[in-house]
């Protein structure tokens, strides 16, 4: 065999075995956001959402459409399942609620008030509970019997007091709902992978 030949041999046979390798390999692996990243995708992906501010309820439909854009940076979120089951659903009654024009208003004074979701969540659930919250909702004064509820002393005898109904136990705890963007958020940084070690 010739010198040349020999040569040109070997150079496909390192061209073959680089080839195979390559497409052995499969696509590369996308980098891995990091959790900066990632609450700035959320940010911007509910602030993208029409007619969505970020003191408003979240629904599952829209967490299942960032889990999508998380997956597009590099991401899977794990636990899906359980963190969905954590948020309220689309067709639920607060959200349907929280999401008239009245209901946006009423959000917009609830939010800095602490566990006032998880309120009217656990009162809405109670006989009479759901003409209740549209009373709320409707009404001039409904965000001051939730501050009271949320904030004063008196509000947390009361809410001990619907403890001890047969639909109000627990009332004062949080429910451990995700109702917002900044609990959702908290909620992905808990199962966001840790730092690898060196």
């Amino acid at each position: 065999m010739r010198r040349s030949d020999r040569f040109r041999q070997i150079v496909l046979l390192g061209f073959s075995v680089q080839l195979f390798v390559t497409l052995g390999a499969g696509p590369a692996k996308p980098k891995l956001p990091s959790f900066d990243e990632v609450r700035k995708t959320a940010i911007a992906y509910f602030d993208g959402q029409s007619n969505f501010t970020a003191d408003q309820i979240i629904s599952q439909s829209q967490v299942r459409g960032l889990f999508e854009k998380l997956q597009g940076i590099g991401w899977v979120v794990p636990e899906q399942s359980r963190i969905l089951e954590l948020v309220p659903g689309d067709h639920e009654t607060l959200v349907r609620d929280l999401r008239t024009p009245d209901g946006r208003k009423f959000s917009k004074q609830l939010a800095p008030l602490p566990n006032a979701f998880d309120r009217l969540d656990r009162l809405i659930r109670m006989p009479t509970g759901r003409s209740a919250v549209a009373r709320l909702i409707k009404g001039p004064d409904g965000v001051w019997l939730l501050q009271y509820m949320t904030e004063d002393p008196g509000g947390a005898a009361m809410g001990r007091m619907l403890s001890h109904t047969p639909t109000g136990k627990g009332f004062n705890k949080p429910t451990g709902r995700l109702y917002t963007v900044s609990a959702l958020i908290n909620e992905l940084q808990g199962v966001y992978p840790p730092p690898r070690k060196r």
